[in-house]
């Protein structure tokens, strides 16, 4: 990635680093906002509680009675992974947890990406996690895992011949760390095609998922243990994110059809899903009780506070006086709907339709226009005659209205859908 000077004056480096899947390092690069004074921190202190962990000197004194499984969501650009994050960065403590931050998107290929590979990627992780740490863990129950996922002959031939790289698995010791260490660096590249070794271990867990979970299970025990006795944390925690362009069947197969797998899984979860998919999954009684989500940012005034900080992120990026004239920021915050991926959208094609000069007003307003007309005509029948009822009357077990959610075609602002701003120009008025 490039290295920028924030915030920038280049009109070039201005459409790059406002592009919504431009993704810096926010904390590093001092691109972050904090938004939790207009946002709000209640879904944090919840989901602290729900962990254990003390509200008053935010320590774990005990582990959850049972291994709490926390579905996370929200608008897609609402700053989901930003918040997981943060949220990783609080809870990775000796005093807390052994927090595991699993990125899909970065760790994986998506596009191949399938239901049972979520279970070899936690196991994986985690043992990455012990050897970065020189925690000493008993290697019994993962030579048992090992054994059933990657002894058979044509696996090891594979990995030898077309990955270079040999396990240990015929050795009398059996795998250790370091076998699950190197099987863990070419496991992206595994995963990511067609061949023997990948569907060779799809099958195996598909066929006896559960007894893979019961070893997977054992080998959790041990680990913890190393863990706990290393004073590295009190328990284990997985925070999943990157799930936006997983295939909505992986999130059918975990969530909604085997909800019991997860279930079984001995291991503390925070896992982000799309918000059409949250819709389906609060669906499924009983499993995930633990469901929260990422509020949106109620804009206000011009001059609000919540109007501030969503200017302030874009004036950590580019140079306002450079690139705007007064009253263009105002603008495109106002027809953001207090989406910052809606918002960045909306500041690239501003300076996109200036070309890099100093947009006007009316050069904003073009813009935006034409990214609403975009949205409009996107939209079948269907979907306007939900658009057009009362908000209280629009369904979120609609697929339609799940689907316009995860479109941002309405944004969700406490209990209540609203149309986004881009399109409200084109809309007739809602029925009364």
């Amino acid at each position: 990635m490039a290295t920028y000077t924030y915030p920038v004056t280049n009109p070039f480096q201005a459409r790059t680093v406002t592009e919504p899947d431009f993704e810096p390092n926010l904390f590093k690069e001092n691109l972050y906002v904090n938004l939790d004074e207009v946002r709000g921190e209640d879904f944090i202190q919840d989901i602290r509680f729900t962990l254990n962990i003390d509200q008053t000197d935010d320590r774990l004194y005990e582990p959850t009675d049972d291994y709490v499984k926390i579905i996370f969501s929200g608008h897609r650009g609402c700053g989901k992974t930003t918040e997981l994050k943060r949220l990783h960065d609080r809870f990775n403590h000796p005093d807390r947890y052994f927090s595991i931050f699993l990125s899909i998107e970065e760790e994986m290929e998506y596009g191949s990406f399938q239901p049972e590979d979520f279970f070899v990627w936690i196991i994986l992780k985690l043992v990455e996690a012990v050897h970065q740490q020189e925690i000493p863990v008993g290697t019994t129950a993962l030579n048992d895992l090992a054994k059933q996922l990657l002894s058979d002959k044509v696996i090891e031939q594979e990995l030898k011949n077309s990955f270079q790289t040999e396990l240990g698995l015929d050795t009398d010791a059996g795998i250790n760390i370091l076998g699950w260490f190197k099987f863990k660096a070419i496991a992206k590249a595994v995963f990511a095609g067609t061949n023997e070794t990948s569907t060779k271990i799809r099958e195996e867990v598909r066929r006896n998922t559960l007894d893979v979970i019961d070893k997977i299970n054992q080998a959790l025990v041990d680990i913890r243990s190393a863990i706990q006795n290393s004073g590295k944390g009190g328990d284990i925690l997985f925070i999943v994110d990157g799930s936006e362009k997983l295939k909505f069947e992986v999130y059918e197969y975990l969530f909604i059809e085997n909800p019991n797998l997860l279930k079984a899984l001995s291991v503390n979860l925070i896992v982000a899903v799309p918000i059409n998919s949250f819709y389906q999954i609060e669906k499924t009684p009983g499993y995930f009780p633990n469901q929260f989500i990422v509020p949106m940012v109620k804009l206000g005034a011009a001059d609000s506070r919540a109007n501030e900080c969503f200017k302030e992120v874009v004036r950590r990026r580019v140079d306002e006086n450079t690139f705007f004239d007064a009253g263009v920021l105002d603008e495109c915050v106002r027809c953001s709907g207090g989406c910052m991926r809606q918002l960045l959208i909306i500041v690239n094609s501003v300076i996109r339709k200036a070309r890099g000069n100093k947009a006007s007003l009316e050069t904003a307003k073009t813009a935006i226009h034409e990214l609403g007309r975009r949205m409009f005509d996107l939209l079948d029948s269907e979907h306007m005659k939900a658009l057009v009822l009362r908000p209280d009357d629009r369904k979120l077990g609609d697929v339609k209205v799940r689907e316009m959610l995860f479109q941002l075609v309405l944004l969700k602002y406490n209990g209540k859908t609203d149309i986004n701003p881009l399109l409200k120009p084109f809309m007739p008025q809602p029925q009364s």
